[in-house]
């Protein structure tokens, strides 16, 4: 808050003084604190946040190329004004958990160490960098167990917290299922995660729904579109009262508290593509964007 002190002008080549007391000077004060207050107060009376999906193929067991296809997108969701980017599930490592003819050893080579690992620190300078909250799906390693596991950064590029999928279903030959259901506090309020087929289970989303979450965020790489996908991200919304954000290598969906579809975007129907077609007609990827309102807290 600026503050005005009133004080007398010295007189100038003999000229009378002017008192700050004198009805002109009193409107200028008064003038110049409303527009100050009102400068110091706009910030709060923002009742959005803007999310940003990034929607972008797989490229199988690839990590370098992974991130390299994901930073230029990342930077074109904050020149959109996005305060929140958010992966696809395991995009990092292209969901290497869906094809079993990789070999164990090189599946486990694989999960990244979190907040150790080279690739996580990449993401996490790109958060810094860039002010802002990351959510992020890779395959963990955690010592000897792997995880399907989407991280939360945050605008100083440290680690905010995880979520680890609990539905694994085919996944349960290589990886460990998630037991814990968190909320994480930003500065947008409490942000609750979810994983692809965690996404079937009404009760698992209750459980994050009780843990404070205020607005949930799916990364997925399963089924989608309207007659697969769509009416179970409704049925979840209007169980819990709460936005769900659902980022896909094939679509961007967002479904609002009363179950409505409040935007859904179909961008291909591949979910993964080989090196060799990266940038081409089937490499179908975009930024998309969601103004979400914020709750009064």
């Amino acid at each position: 808050m600026f503050v005005l002190q009133s004080k007398k002008l010295k007189p100038r080549g003999g000229g009378h003084r002017r008192s700050l007391r004198s009805p002109v000077w009193c409107l200028v004060i008064l003038f110049a604190g409303l527009f100050f207050s009102r400068a110091e107060a706009a910030p709060q009376t923002n009742a959005t946040v803007r999310v940003a999906g990034i929607v972008l193929k797989w490229i199988r067991a690839d990590k370098e190329a992974n991130l390299r296809r994901l930073d230029p997108l990342v930077r074109e969701a904050v020149r959109g004004g996005a305060r929140i980017v958010v992966t696809t599930e395991c995009f990092l490592d292209g969901y290497a958990i869906k094809d079993k003819s990789i070999l164990l050893a090189d599946y486990r080579d694989l999960g990244e160490r979190i907040p150790d690992g080279n690739y996580f620190q990449r993401l996490a300078a790109l958060a810094g960098e860039l002010k802002i909250h990351l959510v992020a799906g890779m395959n963990e390693a955690d010592g000897e167990l792997r995880y399907n596991t989407s991280v939360l950064i945050g605008p100083d590029g440290k680690l905010i917290g995880k979520y680890r999928k609990h539905a694994l279903e085919h996944e349960l030959v290589r990886n460990t299922p998630g037991t814990n259901t968190p909320a994480f506090e930003t500065d947008f309020g409490r942000l609750g995660m979810m994983i692809c087929a965690d996404r079937k289970h009404p009760d698992l989303v209750s459980r994050i729904v009780a843990e404070g979450a205020e607005f949930l965020l799916c990364p997925s790489g399963g089924m989608f579109g309207p007659k697969s996908n769509d009416p179970i991200l409704q049925a979840r919304s209007r169980e819990n009262g709460r936005y769900i954000v659902f980022v896909h290598p094939c679509e961007f969906l967002v479904t609002g508290p009363d179950g409505s579809i409040l935007t859904a975007t179909i961008l291909g129907s591949t979910l993964e593509i080989s090196s060799g077609e990266a940038g081409s007609e089937k490499d179908s990827k975009r930024v998309f964007f969601f103004d979400l309102p914020l709750q009064t807290r």
